[in-house]
């Protein structure tokens, strides 16, 4: 298996694992109420894929710069108040294209994950409903 493919298996490993705590938690596997187990399976699929674009969502504020702000600020402070900074101060926008120059394109996959699980969870909430 290739070594790019590892992290992407992790997530999808990972997301799939929350669902089905979930799914336990709700008692999807220890009833036959179709009602109850769709309703079940609507909460399993949305609580991983909520979290996955929220997280998805925060990676490509971050891969886009958004936060070097703070990190910029966090830096100056540890230059401007103690002895171990003593040196030439950076301007934010050297700073920022310093990081610019440096930083990789987004890699969108765990909101896609997550907008995958949020479908799921829809199809689940519309059969939910047809059972009700």
């Amino acid at each position: 298996m290739k070594k790019k493919a590892v992290p992407y298996l992790i997530e999808v490993g990972i997301a799939f694992a929350v669902a089905l705590l979930v799914a336990w938690h709700r008692g999807v596997f220890s009833t036959t109420d179709r009602a109850q187990i769709l309703g079940g399976l609507c909460d399993a699929f949305f609580v991983p894929g909520a979290l996955l674009v929220c997280f998805g969502l925060l990676a490509y504020c971050a891969r886009g710069g958004v936060f070097d702000i703070f990190s910029y600020g966090v830096k100056s402070l540890k230059v401007l108040f103690t002895p171990f900074g003593k040196g030439r101060h950076q301007r934010y926008f050297d700073y920022k294209m310093q990081k610019e120059a440096n930083r990789g394109k987004p890699r969108p996959f765990t909101l896609y994950l997550g907008l995958f699980f949020i479908a799921a969870a829809a199809v689940c909430l519309v059969m939910f409903n047809q059972a009700a």
